[in-house]
């Protein structure tokens, strides 16, 4: 059986809160992949003004309806949905956040 180290139970300590230990969201570098990729706010509260669409703007969550083929494309169509309303990336003329 090992033996302990003679110092085993010494720690060293730094001053400030205690660390939040959580395990990492699984997707989280994706949407952060996406958002960078397709300029858009993903994932957050935002006013989106469309093109072609039968409503001018929207307000709401911006989120995807699909995920995206990999590997990532910006020329790529998104799929998305904001208030409840689908639409395409494509159809975004202006969005700002909320």
């Amino acid at each position: 059986m090992p033996r302990a180290h003679p110092n085993q139970s010494e720690f060293l300590f730094g001053d400030g809160p205690a660390p939040q230990l959580a395990p990492p969201e699984p997707l989280a570098d994706l949407v952060i992949e996406m958002t960078r990729l397709w300029s858009l706010p993903l994932y957050q509260k935002a006013r989106v003004t469309l093109k072609n669409h039968s409503l001018d703007e929207l307000c709401g969550r911006l989120e995807l309806v699909t995920a995206p083929d990999l590997p990532l494309n910006p020329t790529h169509t998104l799929s998305l949905r904001a208030g409840g309303v689908e639409f395409s990336s494509r159809q975004i003329v202006a969005w700002s956040l909320e």
